[in-house]
């Protein structure tokens, strides 16, 4: 019957590298009487820890390889990641709000129609009319649709067409650009009226 361990140490301490220094004063009070060199422990007083660096380390790796794509999906799934908007494109809606307010505010005044109620510029009315893109608000820009005139270089026939001043492709692009954005926000954000 196997009761103890037998551990053979020198009859000095000494310290080992893979011990703390507490635990080997343990142990040495543990010792009792001495039988050159030879001591008996019962089990419970002899306590086998695994060595938890390799563990760490395992863990550390772990970590450092599921560090980027963690990263990455964080980044990607948060608000800051949001694409300011560029000096640029704050001078473009900046370009087709003045031009708005010198073209459309007449009859689109906040995103409404004073002319033809149910063909007003909110989200809701664009779709119903089949004006909902970007695209579509450069086509009926262009070259007009129902009771709204055309105000591009190629519109025709002449009576579907402004008799104002005609403009140039990139003027109703940046139109529609402005259009369709303060549709997306309900033109809450309306800088027509600034």
């Amino acid at each position: 019957m196997n009761l103890g361990v037998f551990l053979s140490v020198p009859a000095t301490p000494t310290l080992s590298l893979c011990h703390p220094f507490k635990k080997v004063m343990q142990l040495t009070s543990l010792i009792s009487n001495t039988n050159n060199g030879v001591y008996f422990f019962p089990k419970c007083a002899v306590k086998q820890e695994h060595n938890p660096i390799p563990q760490k380390q395992e863990q550390w790796k772990l970590l450092k390889s599921l560090a980027p794509p963690l990263m990455a999906a964080a980044l990607a799934l948060s608000p800051i990641c949001i694409t300011p908007v560029s000096h640029a494109q704050t001078i473009d809606v900046q370009r087709g709000a003045a031009l708005f307010r010198t073209t459309c505010i007449g009859c689109h005044d906040t995103g409404g129609n004073i002319i033809q109620p149910g063909a007003t510029l909110f989200t809701k009315d664009l779709k119903r009319n089949g004006v909902d893109t970007e695209e579509e608000i450069y086509r009926v820009t262009s070259f007009g649709k129902g009771r709204m005139p055309g105000f591009g270089q190629n519109c025709t026939p002449r009576g579907q067409c402004t008799f104002g001043a005609r403009l140039q492709d990139e003027d109703i692009k940046l139109l529609a650009e402005f259009v369709k954005l303060q549709a997306d926000q309900d033109w809450t954000n309306s800088l027509s009226n600034e």
